[in-house]
């Protein structure tokens, strides 16, 4: 078995693991349920560890990780900029025309007497919840450092930044859980595509 095929089997078990706990989550409660839950476990430890974490997900670190492969001339560059952008294309397309009407919990509950833990100086979106972005770029990225890496433990310590980061967004209250499951699931989903095609079919055997 080729190091690259280990990597994907970890990272595969991994998202499957999230996936499992996230849906036995969502279908054990419901949307506020869900929340509030995740919203009760605050700490202005935690705002700051949360805000960093998904800052990082979407731009900076896969932009540092580009810079990586270009600089090392990867065989993984063309792949990791053609899932890039198929992911950021379907996460797109569903937010803005297949659930443009899908609220985030904070337009989700408006209203409502419940005093929910809100980040200070963190702007909150209120549209186009589903899916989460963060989610599907932390682990898209996540994927391919894991395959740059060539280590399972590394697949395995990149599955759980993502977990992370998927975790974050719900605690930022910018998603519902759901989100986060759908993301994670495109993030990984193109990237596995992509790989399998354009870079090589004989590690995946």
């Amino acid at each position: 078995m080729s190091p690259r095929n280990k990597v994907v089997i970890y990272y595969l078990s991994g998202l499957i693991f999230f996936e499992v706990v996230a849906l036995a989550y969502i279908f054990s409660f419901d949307r506020m349920g869900q929340m509030s839950l995740i919203n009760s476990f605050n700490s202005p430890g935690t705002d700051f560890f949360f805000r960093i974490i998904t800052s990082g997900a979407e731009i900076t670190i896969p932009i540092l990780f580009l810079g990586y492969l270009i600089w090392k001339k990867s065989d993984l560059l063309k792949s990791y900029v053609i899932s890039y952008i198929f992911s950021t294309v379907i996460v797109q397309f569903l937010k803005l025309i297949v659930f443009k009407d899908a609220l985030r919990p904070l337009s989700y509950f408006k209203g409502q007497a419940y005093a929910w833990h809100l980040v200070q100086n963190l702007l909150i979106n209120e549209y186009n919840s589903m899916p989460s972005g963060h989610t599907s770029a932390a682990w898209f990225m996540c994927f391919w450092i894991s395959l740059a890496a060539k280590k399972p433990w590394i697949a395995l310590f990149m599955v759980f930044y993502a977990i992370l980061v998927a975790y974050s967004r719900v605690y930022l209250f910018q998603h519902f859980p759901v989100d986060t499951a759908v993301g994670a699931m495109i993030g990984t989903g193109v990237s596995l595509l992509v790989y399998y095609f354009n870079v090589s079919k004989s590690d995946l055997k």
